[in-house]
């Protein structure tokens, strides 16, 4: 399907690889009375132009067969949006992604590949201390948000801090809103390089650079546990702050990487070996720093498919690569890095989670590995000692989307410099 000769030029201005796509949808997406809770975001424009210029590209959408697209505008940006879904699970969301995503311009490019499904996002208040703006390379994370009326709440939390003294900063994306403080440039490691040093072999560990500023090492101290919601992390599993890239900074020379990952999860169950539709969930990462966002999020919708009132055993097997590059990137692992500490907050009070170490010794037991798991679910049919398995993929694709030199990453556990 052929779309229109300026994507290139768009999105290499929407910066469509990184975190600076994230904070597109703070346009909006206002709804009226009668819309629903979700919708497919596709992309945003910024400018004096942004609104007519969206508006266009919304009516070739729309002659090209994609139902329901609409713009919204607000606080300088105007965004496509399609559709309108009463739940994360909507087969018809899901189609609609499906079909959003593969849509090709004449270049053979996918340039909607990170379209996400996301709440009809909250009109965005005027705000007075906007990260991006922000005179520095790094920002330290203390908070964020994602329930609804999350940004008024950010705010009200960045004006408390600056009412105590703080340099603090918001910013709102699609699907949350984070607090941050201070602004600051490389000096504040031993060794800068550190910070963009690419690894030369795939699973190489790199080392991480020292952050030697008293200064901030006192702001880390000061607040060690990040704030989600407004409160202290998890039941005192407390989730540290971190040093995160201000969107649309280069603090060196890393390149934004090309391409996306797409993660999806399943839970099956060890008493029929099937992975019920309730229990699947997938989404597109923008960046590999951003798969732990992405995988925390896939397992809150997991979990909250699980009864209330017996807590099961859930072991994680494995996660596969399903190409070449993701294998090479090591993405699996970047996927069960996050996946193992995210069951183990979220699903808590709902299930005792099996590590991997241990769900390996029970396959081993009946006479299975988590590579034939992996390839076969319905081998774990009558195992033992298990309720359910937590099995995945991860994919990678090029979007083909010219990069820039910026790395934002994701203020939410995208690229983290904090030691």
């Amino acid at each position: 399907m052929k779309i229109y000769n300026r994507w290139n030029r768009t999105l290499a201005a929407l910066g469509l690889a990184g975190a600076a796509m994230a904070a597109a949808a703070a346009a909006g997406c206002q709804a009226p009375a009668q819309q629903r809770q979700l919708t497919v975001l596709l992309v945003e424009y910024r400018g004096p132009d942004a609104a007519a210029e969206a508006k266009g590209r919304a009516q070739e959408l729309t002659d090209h067969g994609i139902p329901d697209v609409f713009v919204v505008q607000g606080g300088g940006l105007a965004g496509i949006c399609a559709g309108h879904f009463d739940s994360w699970r909507s087969p018809r969301a899901d189609e609609a992604l499906r079909r959003i995503r593969r849509i090709q311009d004449e270049g053979g490019q996918y340039p909607f590949a990170g379209a996400m499904l996301v709440p009809i996002p909250e009109p965005m208040p005027e705000n007075p201390w906007p990260l991006e703006k922000a005179d520095g390379y790094f920002t330290l994370q203390v908070a964020s948000w994602e329930a609804p009326g999350r940004m008024p709440r950010a705010q009200a939390y960045a004006a408390e801090l600056r009412r105590q003294g703080y340099e603090a900063y918001v910013y709102h994306g699609p699907r949350l809103s984070m607090v941050s403080i201070g602004a600051f440039g490389p000096e504040i490691f031993d060794n800068p390089a550190l910070v963009s040093l690419p690894p030369t072999r795939p699973g190489q560990k790199m080392p991480k650079p020292k952050i030697v500023d008293p200064k901030v090492n006192e702001l880390i101290a000061k607040f060690p546990h990040m704030r989600l919601e407004g409160e202290d992390t998890w039941d005192g599993k407390h989730l540290p702050t971190q040093l995160v890239i201000v969107p649309g900074r280069d603090p060196g020379t890393r390149v934004i990487p090309k391409a996306l990952y797409r993660v999806a999860l399943w839970m099956v169950d060890t008493h029929t070996g099937l992975a019920d539709e309730r229990g699947h969930s997938e989404g597109v990462a923008q960046s590999k720093g951003e798969i732990s966002v992405l995988v925390e999020g896939l397992v809150k919708q997991m979990m909250a498919v699980l009864p209330a009132d017996r807590a099961l055993r859930i072991g994680i097997v494995a996660i596969g690569p399903t190409d070449g590059a993701s294998a090479r990137e090591r993405a699996d692992a970047a996927v069960l890095d996050a996946l193992v500490p995210a069951l183990g907050r979220v699903a808590a009070r709902k299930a005792v989670v099996i590590g991997l170490e241990e769900t390996s010794q029970i396959l081993d037991a009946a006479g299975k590995s988590p590579n034939q798991v992996l390839a076969n679910p319905r081998t774990v049919r009558g195992i033992q000692g298990l309720d359910l398995v937590v099995i995945g993929t991860v994919t990678a694709f090029t979007t083909k989307a010219p990069t820039r030199e910026a790395t934002p990453g994701s203020p939410t556990g995208g690229f983290s410099v904090n030691p």
